[in-house]
């Protein structure tokens, strides 16, 4: 009887680790998501670092501005930031991102947010925009890049409310969904 209470306990132990790793793997993940798309954009916005930018971004990558009513590819859309960019007319805008949903599989991303962008003027006085977003990302030679960017004000309607509704990205598991989910 003793025996059979080993190997119970050791099936627990082995079953809790096993999850313990697959908790730290999801987690993983998301980080990675994260750092490739939402770091290296804010990143790229705070120091203006066209390079950078364009790393994130597919060479098939097409932009979409809802309020605009525009679709560009890749080309056109980064060498509007590249001339944005190389004669700034002032201060660098911040952009912080928070999600509401997270689609994922091993090779594609889909994730709808709410981003911020923080504009500070020459008296120091910071002023706010705010858009939703949809993107759609995929796992090239080891890197999440963009490969179809959507976003949209929806008619002024997204807002700081909006924003503070979403999730921090750290917050994976309040927007995630897996295709095995």
């Amino acid at each position: 009887m003793k025996s059979k209470i080993k190997i119970i306990f050791i099936i627990i132990l082995l079953s809790y680790y096993s999850n313990l790793d697959g908790i730290a793997q999801e987690t993983a993940i998301h980080e990675k998501i994260n750092a490739d798309m939402y770091g290296n954009f804010s990143k790229a916005f705070e120091t203006l670092d066209y390079n950078l930018f364009a790393s994130i971004h597919s060479n098939d990558m097409i932009r979409i501005s809802g309020n605009g009513g525009e679709i560009k590819g890749v080309k056109t859309y980064l060498e509007g930031y590249k001339k944005r960019w190389s004669k700034p007319k002032g201060k660098p805008a911040l952009i912080d991102f928070r999600l509401f949903e997270r689609v994922y599989s091993e090779t594609l991303v889909s994730d709808r947010g709410i981003y911020r962008a923080s504009y500070t003027d020459n008296d120091n006085k910071v002023q706010y925009s705010y858009g939703q977003f949809h993107v759609v990302l995929k796992m090239i030679e080891g890197n999440w890049k963009i490969l179809i960017d959507y976003d949209s004000n929806e008619n002024e309607t997204i807002n700081k409310d909006s924003y503070d509704k979403a999730f921090s990205l750290s917050e994976h598991k309040k927007y995630e969904k897996h295709e095995n989910n």
